[in-house]
């Protein structure tokens, strides 16, 4: 089984850390948040304050086989779902590290009520984007095989 989790340990952190310069004054970190309805989700990036929340995607937009990767699809609009119950004071936001990705979403998101989350791109630097290829790459060759 490819260790995903790396992505977490690796690139969510520096994604979180460029999330700082984009909200000057706050940090982010990975928590937990009570949801009105009940129960709780972790969210990827949650400011010290918890008004700003996030969730950091690392989905490509098309498999290795060339489809449409509908699992990252239904992963950013279960985020999209979890961002919407929270309160309307929150400043919500979705980070994407794949251009390609993040258009994708941006265009099917106009239909899942995603009007109040902010889409933010961050460009990963070569070193870590090698590693998240990498990554995806062992997942999707490990998928395949099934």
């Amino acid at each position: 089984m490819v260790d995903t989790i790396k992505i977490k340990i690796i690139i969510d952190p520096y994604i979180r850390t460029w999330l700082s310069t984009q909200f000057i004054g706050h940090s982010f970190e990975e928590k937990s948040i009570l949801l009105p309805g009940g129960g709780s989700y972790a969210f990827d990036a949650v400011s010290e304050d918890g008004l700003i929340v996030g969730e950091i995607l690392s989905n490509r937009h098309l498999t290795s086989g060339g489809n449409e990767n509908t699992g990252g699809v239904r992963k950013a609009h279960n985020s999209i779902s979890y961002l919407n119950m929270l309160p309307q004071v929150t400043i919500k936001i979705m980070i994407f590290s794949d251009l390609k990705f993040y258009e994708l979403i941006k265009r099917r998101s106009s239909r899942w009520g995603a009007q109040d989350i902010n889409m933010k791109i961050c460009k990963l630097p070569p070193e870590l984007e090698s590693i998240r290829q990498e990554i995806l790459n062992e997942a999707s060759d490990e998928q395949s095989r099934l």
